[in-house]
């Protein structure tokens, strides 16, 4: 006796509506392991995973409507995947651009504190210096408790009038919105490092100027514990600014994918 005939008619009804689902969670499937946050190293796949097939639960009533139907032809719904995908692919990238900055801060900071040499414990998958894990573990923390899951839903759902279902994003405007992305993300970096960058330079005038007043004086030794301790006291002072900062810039973009500003 075969048991699962009774579901057949189910499953060949319900067959169109699970093709779009898969290609709803195409896309978000690849914003959550994209996201920052939830698609850090030191959070488990199954995790991520269950995080994707909840926002997909949530989403796909306000994207898939009753009478849509999938295409037919293989070709066809392969290409639905892939654009869902790439869709996916492009707003996570603009998400974890933001981690970018961070890090970047990070690295510039504790190439101007001369501490560029040490590497600390990181949530991402690349070895990076002290200041660049403790700004991102602390900006994601932050993220996080400020609501980050909540308004990504948001963000996630709003998106989907900027890149419709089904859609390619198009290349043009893909390509100048990532470089714009980036040189945002760049400046964005190189400002909230700027407090380090004036202190680096600060301390090397005035190593060049005990060099020149006492050639004999190892000047480096001397002033190498100084930049570690000003640095550091400058950091402690200066990091939750810094991350408030950077999380009004991670507001925006949620708020407004595409057009918001770091």
């Amino acid at each position: 006796m075969d048991f699962s005939a009774p579901l057949l008619p189910i499953l060949e009804a319900g067959a169109p509506m699970i093709l779009l689902l898969g290609a709803v969670f195409s896309r978000i499937s690849a914003i959550v392991f994209l996201t920052p946050g939830l698609g850090e190293r030191a959070i488990p796949v199954r995790v991520r995973l269950a995080a994707a097939i909840c926002i997909t639960i949530v989403i796909a009533p306000m994207v898939l409507s009753s009478d849509m139907r999938p295409p037919e032809q293989p070709a066809e719904i392969l290409a639905l995947y892939a654009a869902e995908t790439l869709s996916g692919l492009v707003i996570g990238f603009g998400l974890r651009i933001l981690v970018f900055t961070l890090q970047i801060a990070g690295a510039i900071t504790a190439q101007h504190l001369s501490l560029a040499q040490l590497f600390g414990p990181t949530v991402g998958f690349d070895s990076e210096s002290p200041f660049a894990a403790i700004l991102v573990m602390a900006g994601v923390a932050l993220a996080a408790a400020t609501g980050m899951h909540i308004h990504l839903v948001g963000a996630i759902a709003d998106v989907y009038e900027t890149l419709p279902f089904g859609m390619f994003p198009g290349a043009e405007e893909t390509g100048e919105w990532s470089t714009n992305r980036v040189g945002e993300a760049l400046f964005k970096a190189l400002a909230l490092s700027s407090p380090f960058v004036i202190l680096g330079f600060l301390y090397s005038l005035a190593l060049a100027a005990a060099s020149r007043a006492m050639p004999q004086l190892m000047a480096a030794f001397v002033g190498a514990p100084a930049i570690t301790l000003a640095g550091l006291a400058l950091f402690a002072a200066a990091a939750p600014i810094l991350l408030f900062e950077w999380l009004e810039g991670f507001q925006n973009v949620l708020f407004d994918l595409f057009a918001g500003r770091l």
